[in-house]
């Protein structure tokens, strides 16, 4: 009689006991729905305490419980480095661009040096003002996004189409004078030199036109505003910030070089969220001798720029060249891989015109041995 009480109970055990084969799936269920649970109590706090007075906080809690939220579904485990390796040599073995989400600037001989923009990566590009940054990282973007990659360019200091005025000069051989002036309708110059101008200016926008380039020119970000807007968008394989120094912080800081160490801090961290590269502009400090060649010491505002970045590259002009009437037609500009966690540092001499926004890497090579920032051809 005992015997047979034990065997129906273990029968019932058995059968209210789930299939241990979908142990994956349930706890998948249980976690779903505690995050459930508290965006609901999230939501429900909003709608209930929200009052013109405190919108603004209430607002940035909502913000950061999601992001809490949304970062417990990536967290990561202790690993044997058994397992470690045997990933590293799938990528060894399969396309290393899809694996490691990695992306190139485009510019063969600068890319030797970095070996790639790869996920988790917060690359800093600083230079002090007018050196051409904005047009250097847009050009990057471009040459990312022709890969069939997504990237969102957030700019802060321009608009939307004064970047992209940028990106069509380059592409259309027309120069910025020309498209700002809008010289193309000027009805006192040459019919068919106007338009020769707006055949290629129609050209350069059909071929940018379905160019995967997201641009946002909203001013004064945060990083939870780049979070909340790069989160769902599909194959995204760059973002870029122009730039640090006008970012805000939602967290009270005591100064600046803290709020600024802060912002660093969490950019690093979004770039390991949302499994990307962040190329993200940064201003120098001034300094009486605008071709002197600069250091990662002359980054403004935080100390913490260095130390949160994998990558550092500084940009400045070496030498400008003029006309026989004194007009600048180009600039040499050293782009300085400064810093590299991962790849190699070096300098590489670009040719930077401004009329038609286009950097060109040169056979020059930068001697820093010499006294003068000095310069010689490529072998």
């Amino acid at each position: 009689m005992i015997e047979n009480d034990i065997k129906s109970l273990l029968l019932t055990c058995a059968e209210r006991t789930p299939n241990i084969g979908n142990i994956a799936q349930y706890s998948k269920i249980i976690v779903n729905s505690y995050r459930v649970r508290i965006l609901k109590e999230v939501g429900a706090k909003i709608a209930f305490e929200t009052t013109l007075d405190c919108a603004e906080e209430i607002t940035n809690k909502a913000m950061r419980t999601f992001y809490e939220v949304m970062r417990s579904q990536k967290s990561r485990k202790l690993e044997p480095i058994g397992e470690v390796g045997l990933k590293l040599f799938e990528t060894y073995l399969n396309d290393t661009q899809s694996t490691e989400n990695r992306s190139d600037t485009g510019f063969k001989l600068l890319d030797e040096k970095l070996k790639g923009m790869t996920s988790g990566n917060l690359i800093i590009l600083a230079a002090r003002p007018k050196i051409g940054k904005t047009a250097f990282s847009a050009e990057v973007a471009e040459n990312v996004a022709r890969t069939g990659k997504t990237v969102c360019f957030f700019s802060q200091e321009m608009e939307c189409t004064e970047v992209y005025e940028r990106i069509l000069s380059k592409n259309s051989g027309i120069t910025m004078n020309t498209l700002i002036d809008k010289r193309f309708k000027d009805k006192t110059r040459p019919e068919s030199a106007r338009n020769r101008e707006l055949l290629e200016i129609s050209k350069a926008i059909d071929d940018i036109y379905n160019l995967p380039l997201k641009i946002n020119d909203t001013p004064s970000l945060s990083v939870n505003d780049i979070r909340l807007e790069c989160r769902m968008v599909q194959n995204l394989g760059l973002i870029v910030i122009d730039y640090l120094q006008l970012m805000r912080s939602d967290k009270k800081c005591e100064n600046r070089n803290q709020e600024v160490g802060g912002i660093c801090r969490d950019l690093k961290c979004l770039a390991g969220e949302l499994n990307v590269p962040i190329l993200c502009l940064s201003q120098l400090n001034r300094v009486s001798d605008e071709n002197k060649r600069p250091s990662p010491t002359d980054l403004r505002d935080s100390g913490e720029i260095e130390q949160s970045c994998n990558k550092l590259i500084l940009m400045w002009c070496l030498e400008k060249n003029l006309d026989e009437r004194g007009v600048l037609i180009s600039k040499t500009v050293g782009v300085d891989v400064a810093l590299n966690r991962r790849g190699n540092t070096g300098v590489t001499l670009f040719n930077f015109n401004g009329n038609y926004m286009k950097f060109t890497e040169t056979s020059r090579v930068y001697d820093e041995k010499q006294e003068g920032n000095k310069i010689s051809w490529r072998r």
